[in-house]
């Protein structure tokens, strides 16, 4: 099972075309949210927020007409598929900030539910140790002639384990490219030292929140007494 079918709710409410903005206004502050699939048929066919549909019902109020949720426009919704990757929702997950639910369909284009955008964000979190007590590190090297390999060996040989990693792809004519690494590692200022006797520039490094300050200080100076020599 994909991460995105572990957190599909299928039970989180809907409302339909045919319903009265009013009604729908109604079902989405009884329920206590902002927003809501429409569906049509079993198919979906917009995502409202109470934002929209009070414009809506604003713009029709004292003209006698009995404005539906089918009556409006809307754009199409962003939506996923169960069985894709984390990863590659990543776009639908950070675009359009108004909405904090994806629709989910199924291969024949039928509703499922929703997924929430900070559910999937926490997942992402987790799957690239965002969230864990580790260190971050960032190398610049060159852009040519350095294997991604041969830096993550160099830091496995200092005791530091590799978590997640991301490349900067470099611009067009750089000399350079940068690396980010997640990483566990007990002491994070020898490792500096001997990536810098490898010839790497060390454009950041930020030790574990979970080290305590008398211990990072003292690895603070010892780093600095050894810039010194």
């Amino acid at each position: 099972m994909s991460v995105i079918q572990r957190h599909i709710d299928d039970r989180y409410p809907v409302l339909q075309a045919s319903e009265k903005v009013d009604n729908a206004l109604v079902q989405l502050q009884e329920h206590g949210l902002h927003e809501a699939p429409v569906l049509k048929d079993g198919k979906l066919v917009a995502l409202v927020s109470v934002d929209d549909l009070h414009e809506a019902a604003r713009a029709h109020e004292g003209d006698g007409n009995v404005q539906r949720i089918e009556d409006l426009s809307f754009e199409e919704p962003e939506t996923v598929h169960g069985d894709q990757h984390l990863l590659d929702v990543f776009e639908q997950v950070s675009n359009n900030r108004l909405f904090d639910i994806l629709p989910v369909k199924g291969e024949d284009g039928e509703y499922e539910g929703i997924v929430t955008k900070s559910g999937l964000l926490r997942d992402i979190a987790l799957l690239f140790h965002f969230s864990e007590k580790g260190s971050t590190l960032e190398i610049e090297a060159p852009a040519l002639g350095v294997k991604i390999s041969e830096v993550i060996s160099v830091i496995e040989k200092n005791d530091a384990m590799v978590l997640s990693f991301g490349v900067a792809e470099p611009e067009p004519g750089a000399q350079t490219m940068v690396m980010t690494f997640r990483i566990q590692c007990q002491d994070i200022y020898r490792l500096v030292t001997n990536l810098e006797k490898y010839g790497y520039l060390i454009r950041y490094a930020k030790p574990s929140t979970g080290a305590g300050a008398d211990a990072l200080r003292e690895k603070a100076l010892e780093f600095m007494r050894y810039i010194d020599m």
